[in-house]
């Protein structure tokens, strides 16, 4: 399915982990809200085979390049979602490290890793193109260095395997660094996330503690599912189920059905899902 997937869509923590202003506002719009009290904090960044140190530093010196001309922020203006998210601030870059526009080998295909259904970071879109935040950044990394770029969409669950197998170079779709500092070599952190819970507005749960005795969905190896695995095990036990999906897209819409009670799910994303309903 993973070979299938590819062959169609193919052609076409910094130290002081930085908390946006907006990174914990409830979120609501519609029917459906984020709880007041969030899971937790992390950082997002580019995950590469360990030992692609040089890789990881000319695909990072490339993205602080496009923090210091305005492309991060203009592409991050196209995503409402993510932009008061986004950490990297041109005030903050050290120019040392970044290379010459068009210094790359225009014979060198860049494969993006992502995940195909994570909006607003990655997806793909009703025409069947790929879209989102990371999709657009990566690509302007390439256009900058003058390297063609080949998405390599998988199913979040696969990116190891796809990554080790050297299917892609990079997994690069809102990519959680904390708690995975060791097994990959690590690119530039460029945004900020927080993950919380979503529910109907007329649900009746308000708190952490309503989730007691509810079905709570979550997709499968995200952070969020890692926290209520280990860090908030406390909490997930209080659970009749923690549920999980392929997909948040998925999740989503069995909460909309009313098949689940919750999700368990970044701001980001989340705000995406209600936005999109809206």
């Amino acid at each position: 399915m993973k070979k299938n997937l590819r062959k169609i869509f193919a052609p076409i923590l910094i130290a002081t982990l930085t908390i946006c202003s907006s990174a914990v506002v409830n979120a609501a719009d519609g029917d459906y809200v984020f709880l007041d009290e969030d899971l937790g904090v992390e950082s997002y960044a580019i995950g590469f085979r360990q030992g692609d140190e040089e890789l990881a530093a000319t695909v990072s010196g490339a993205v602080k390049a496009l923090v210091l001309n305005g492309t991060y922020d203009e592409i991050g203006s196209k995503y409402p979602d993510i932009k008061d998210y986004l950490c990297l601030s041109a005030d903050d870059i050290d120019d040392s490290d970044i290379p010459e526009e068009g210094s790359g080998d225009p014979d060198y295909t860049f494969k993006h890793g992502f995940d195909l259904d994570y909006p607003p970071y990655s997806y793909l879109q009703d025409d069947g193109a790929v879209g989102g935040f990371d999709v657009e950044l990566c690509q302007a990394v390439c256009d900058y260095l003058g390297w063609g770029y080949e998405a390599v969409p998988f199913n979040w669950e696969a990116k190891d395997m796809e990554l080790n197998a050297e299917s892609c170079d990079c997994i690069w779709s809102g990519f959680t660094k904390e708690g995975r500092e060791d097994k990959y070599t690590w690119g530039i952190t460029y945004s900020n996330n927080t993950q919380g819970i979503l529910v109907a507005a007329d649900s009746g749960i308000e708190t952490l503690d309503d989730l007691a005795g509810k079905i709570v969905g979550v997709q499968i190896d995200t952070s969020a599912a890692d926290m209520l695995e280990d860090a908030r095990k406390d909490l997930a036990d209080t659970f009749a189920e923690l549920k999980t999906y392929e997909t948040y897209t998925v999740a989503y819409n069995d909460l909309k059905a009313g098949a689940i009670d919750a999700v368990a799910i970044d701001m980001t994303a989340g705000g995406y899902l209600i936005a999109k309903d809206s």
